[in-house]
């Protein structure tokens, strides 16, 4: 025990005794963005959240998806433009997309598939209508308007990646669908959304390997391209809304995130020099502070805005 007029004892937090009565995160500052910067954002739907909050604190934030041209008659572009939701789930479909913007996946079209009997067909008035699985809710009245479509989104991913200062990544889950006929993999399962593709791919449930693998080509690939850009890693918050796995979905998110987890660490340990891990994941699950809304999945605004506060003032 202190003396009464001692000095208090500096709290530990490698120890867990301590770290428990009094929670703090251990950030790595970087100085990577300035007022001025921007920021290119991709992964799941908390990194969606995380978007809107950093628009919200008036960073210019890439892509810039509601710069894409398309005829709403025609195509559907997620919820463009009633709201900007576009999410990429896996690391299996973030490489994919950077891939895609880079030149390296340019046969994206080979996996469009047709969608009769469902929800889109009504919704776009038409008997036939073309998906691209590879993106979230993608559909056109005719092949080459999706192709269209879908050239005008890797022109607005490669404009981000090219302007962009600084490329957050946010990893959501490891549950994935297979393009049967490509071997690509979808962004959505089947038939969902607004319906498409029953029968067309197989689900999986991937590996650490496969994760680690993604995300290292994902890296190799932008950084050959961009060997000054920084990286700022993440792992979502937010509980899978469903498991296609065998087990209940307590246990198939808990298997995800900790496989999405230890990728990110093994990945920022590796690639230190240009890769930073941000802790969104230990601030929703870890810190004592309301995350969720009522459903339990979807992160509050406030909680959303405190993660990019914490990002502002340890990278800034």
């Amino acid at each position: 025990m202190n003396a009464p007029d001692a000095p208090p004892v500096p709290l530990n937090m490698k120890s867990w005794a301590d770290f428990s009565r009094h929670p703090s995160l251990k950030i790595s500052r970087r100085k990577l963005i300035k007022p001025d910067s921007k920021i290119f954002t991709m992964g799941s739907c908390f990194a969606v959240e995380i978007r809107r909050a950093m628009a919200r604190r008036g960073y210019d934030v890439f892509p810039h998806y509601v710069d894409v041209k398309f005829d709403p008659t025609q195509q559907i572009f997620d919820m463009i433009p009633k709201r900007e939701m576009i999410a990429h789930y896996d690391t299996f479909v973030i490489r994919q997309e950077f891939e895609a913007a880079l030149g390296v996946w340019t046969d994206r079209d080979a996996g469009f598939w047709e969608v009769t009997n469902a929800a889109v067909n009504q919704h776009i008035q038409s008997e036939k209508v073309y998906q691209d699985p590879s993106r979230k809710l993608i559909y056109a009245k005719s092949l080459p308007a999706l192709k269209d479509l879908a050239d005008k989104i890797d022109a607005v991913m490669l404009q981000g990646i090219v302007e962009s200062d600084l490329i957050v990544i946010t990893l959501g889950l490891t549950e994935v669908w297979r393009h049967n006929k490509t071997g690509r993999y979808l962004c959505r399962p089947p038939n969902t959304g607004y319906g498409g593709g029953d029968g067309l791919a197989t689900f999986r449930q991937s590996t650490f390997v496969e994760n680690y693998l993604n995300v290292k080509a994902t890296l190799d690939l932008l950084f050959s391209k961009f060997p000054a850009k920084n990286v700022i890693l993440t792992v979502s918050p937010v509980p899978l809304a469903l498991t296609y796995s065998a087990t209940d979905i307590g246990t198939a998110n808990t298997e995800s995130k900790s496989i999405l987890r230890a990728v990110a660490g093994q990945i920022c340990r590796e690639y230190a020099a240009r890769v930073t891990y941000f802790p969104s994941y230990e601030m929703a699950t870890i810190m004592p502070w309301p995350v969720f809304q009522e459903d339990k999945r979807h992160v509050l605004p406030e909680f959303a805005d405190r993660v990019v506060t914490t990002f502002h003032d340890m990278f800034s």
